[in-house]
This record gives C-alpha cells, structure tokens and sequence, in this order.
C-alpha cells in the first residue's frame, strides 16, 4: 500500500507539470501536447466488469481510442489510448469484449498459444495466480469479432524472454505467431513480452521473427515516432483506484523507469543485488 501511494504522488506532480505547461501553451497560443497510452490489462472477471466498464467510461471522456497496431498518431495534440489483454483468459471475452464493443474501443489481445484452452500454469511473480483462470479456447479464438479484435502474440509458454537462446528462443517467437495465424486466419504482427521482460537481443530476435511491433511493461507514452518498434504500456486493472487510472490515461507514471533505475543504481553502489527479472523489465543486459 506504501509503494502504491508513493506512486500515486508522484505521479501527481507530473500531472500538476503537465497541467501547467499545457496552460502556459495555450496562452501562448500553442497547441497543447497530447500522447498515446497502452493500457495492459490481464483479466477481468465478472464480479470486475462493472468496474471494467466504468473505466472504460473513463477512457472515452478524456482519450480518443485507437488499436495497438496504428502505425502514428492521426493528431499528436490529442490524447488517445489503447486497450490490450495479456494471456488471453477466457474471462475476457464474457466480461471485458461486450463492454468494449458497446463503446466501439477497439482492443488487442496478446496470446500464449500451447495455453489455449487449460489453466495456465506458468510462474508468476506477485498478483493473481494465472492456475486459477482459464485460458480461452482455440474455437473462441477463432470466434473473436476481428473487426474490434487483433490478435497478437504472448509466446508459446510465457517465458521469461531474454533468458531464452538459439531454437527455444526462435520456436517460443516465430512458432507461436506462426500457430496463431493458422488459428486465427489473421498476420499476427504484435507481440508483448512475458512479465515485461526484454533485453536488445530479445527484441532483435522478434524483428527477425517477423513482429512489426512489441511491447513493454514501461509506463510511457507509446506511439512516440512513426512506426516505432518498441511500444511502451502502462499496467492497469479493473481494481485501479479511479484516480490511478485517470493519472495513468493521462501517462502520468511515466517517471517510474527513471525512479527504478535510480533506486537500482543506489543499491548498486550499497553492495546489494539485482533482480534479473527487474533488469530484463527495463531492458538492461542480464545474465
């Protein structure tokens, strides 16, 4: 709850900076600066869904939706954002789909293949035990309306991504964006990393694997370049305090890398350890 809070303040002073920069344009009469947010999402169960919907509400009063596969931004002095779904639980399409196709929000849902239709039972560190959800079917996959739905890779056994080497790492990429267009019978091109984890190899083992884009879990503006390769997301969940999310939708967390990375330097220089997980998160080099 510390942890939380103290991210909370934070990122209300980059809303307040944001808020007065944004009143120092337009007296000067320029044009305000705008940005893209990828919420990341992984389940939402019935009991969430009204709350789901009410941050979908959110969403729409201060943000322009988009896909996660939009190329650039249509007007960088706009807000918008994207929905997208790890893991690809079954719970989403009975809970999170019917409230996104009634707002026309368009979403991407980022799939482990060989978990299809089991309880996943992957590690996880921290949160909901994945074992406890259901992964959907390969048949609901194929069901998924594609005109609001693109479907997009989450590997094939949701590894940690840059402990991979040589064919596991190839199968666990190219192999499961190949199975998924079989599937599916759509170009699988996006791709997001287990856990948040990447590293430099890892991301050009996606580009030769023929992803056109991939995402992070670092909370920054996405969509910051034309066709941009790596694409941050912020993580959401339908339990995000109303003013967490709204401070989230507005790219508010994005001074958390800068945080993490300071306070990895700081225990650094005290003789403490690093996570490899927690390097792999923001990209540094691991083991």
């Amino acid at each position: 709850m510390l942890k939380r809070l103290v991210n909370l303040g934070g990122s209300l002073l980059v809303a307040a900076f944001d808020w007065l920069r944004n009143l120092i344009h337009r007296i000067l009469g320029q044009p305000p600066r705008g940005g893209c947010v990828v919420l990341a999402y992984h389940s939402v169960s019935s009991s969430e869904r009204a709350q789901f919907a009410r941050q979908m509400d959110a969403l729409l009063s201060c943000a322009t939706p988009v896909s996660a596969a939009i190329e650039s931004l249509p007007d960088p002095s706009k807000r918008y954002a994207a929905v997208t779904f790890d893991d690809g639980l079954e719970n989403i399409i009975a809970n999170a789909l019917p409230e996104l196709a009634e707002r026309k929000i368009p979403s991407t849902l980022f799939i482990v293949t060989e978990a299809l239709g089991t309880n996943p039972g992957w590690e996880y560190f921290g949160g909901d035990d994945p074992s406890q959800q259901r992964a959907m079917t390969e048949q609901q996959l194929q069901e998924l309306p594609s005109e609001l739905v693109t479907i997009g890779s989450h590997t094939m056994t949701h590894p940690v991504v840059p402990a991979l080497t040589g064919e596991r790492l190839r199968e666990e990429l190219a192999g499961s964006r190949v199975k998924l267009e079989a599937i599916s019978k759509q170009e699988v091109k996006l791709f997001s990393f287990p856990y948040g984890a990447f590293s430099e190899s890892a991301i050009v083992a996606c580009r030769e694997a023929g992803y056109g884009r991939v995402f992070t879990a670092l909370p920054l503006f996405a969509f910051t370049e034309p066709n941009e390769f790596v694409t941050a997301r912020v993580g959401v969940s339908p339990s995000t305090w109303p003013i967490e999310f709204s401070l989230k939708l507005r790219g508010a967390y994005r001074w958390l890398p800068l945080a993490f990375a300071l306070k990895r330097k700081m225990l650094s220089s005290f003789g403490f350890a690093k996570s490899p997980l927690l390097e792999a998160q923001t990209g540094e080099k691991t083991a």
